[in-house]
């Protein structure tokens, strides 16, 4: 049988449509503050915010969203959006031992080691979320739900926090809630002290090329895959691994050969989803969905994606 002659220009247009069919996000999810974007002060993003939100991840590529804390009603109001657009969430557990408003934090959800209280000192606030993460699974259930984990980069002796992400476990298992829970930290942190955050059902890791200081946007992703995730597999062996925060700020001064800029935050997320098509058992989630200008610094303030970086028809046909 004879294949029928294809003239040049419907070659081009055949493989035009291949390349199509073939572009995808490689990103697992994308991380989202409980505020509105672009707020000068800390705003919690409204139903219909969560909403928009959760339709336009799901129409660039990704499959989750992650949150780093429940103020906000954030955990109804984001469970309620990913529902509605078929996507998962990342539930996490945030606590500080500081008194402020949600209306005026002091800082970067993600950047604030330094700052949060300890597990002893938040242990009616962390007990009490925990009942709200039980309410939410039986209102929109188990499988909405990727994992839960029990504070970001805390700033505690790393055996109290394991033994809470074991005391938490152990509770939801009981009241038959299988989700798994870990904890997050810096994957610094969790390659330093194994013995305390390899105990969850799978490892959690902040990793940003940009606060290396000697990786260029375009590096971002051989950082994450030849450098970060090896770490993490031999302090943690067997452990599924969750990179729940990867990306680069547009603005802001530089960190040593990392530069704050449009072009490198485009260079870094390109660099990212490309390496993360080659090992899909590790799932990333591209840090932020949207510049949050309440925040500390102007490289905490532009992390930002939607708006800035598209990703169907170029990021996502990159590879």
């Amino acid at each position: 049988m004879h294949l029928p002659y294809l003239s040049t220009s419907a070659l081009l247009v055949l493989l035009s449509a291949t390349s199509q069919t073939l572009a995808a996000n490689y990103f697992h999810g994308i991380t989202a503050s409980n505020s509105a974007p672009n707020s000068g002060a800390y705003r919690c993003r409204t139903q219909a915010e969560w909403n928009d939100l959760a339709r336009t991840a799901r129409s660039n590529g990704f499959s989750s969203l992650r949150i780093l804390g429940f103020d906000c009603n954030a955990l109804d109001l984001a469970s309620s959006a990913a529902a509605s657009a078929g996507i998962t969430v990342l539930a996490g557990i945030y606590f500080s031992n500081l008194s402020w408003a949600v209306t005026d934090p002091p800082r970067s959800e993600s950047r604030v080691s330094d700052i949060q209280g300890t597990v002893a000192a938040n242990l009616v606030q962390i007990n009490n979320e925990v009942q709200v993460f039980r309410a939410a699974v039986g209102k929109y259930g188990a499988g909405r739900y990727k994992g839960l984990t029990i504070g970001n980069e805390v700033a505690d002796d790393p055996g109290l926090i394991a033994a809470k992400v074991a005391d938490v476990r152990g509770y939801l298992g009981s009241i038959g809630i299988n989700t798994p829970v870990s904890t997050v930290h810096t994957w610094v942190a969790v390659r330093d002290s194994p013995q305390a955050f390899c105990i969850g059902d799978f490892v959690g890791a902040n990793a940003h090329a940009f606060y290396d200081g000697n990786v260029v946007g375009g590096d971002a992703g051989s950082f994450l895959f030849n450098t970060v995730i090896p770490s993490l597999r031999r302090a943690c062996p067997g452990k599924p691994i969750i990179i729940s925060e990867s990306g680069w700020p547009s603005r802001g001064g530089s960190n040593g050969r990392a530069v704050a800029s449009p072009a490198e935050e485009y260079a870094a997320i390109r660099s990212l989803n490309c390496a993360a098509k080659n090992d899909r058992s590790v799932n990333v989630y591209a840090f932020e969905a949207d510049d949050q200008t309440w925040k500390g610094n102007d490289n905490e303030r532009s992390f930002g994606l939607f708006g800035k970086v598209r990703f169907e028809g170029d990021i996502n046909n990159a590879c």
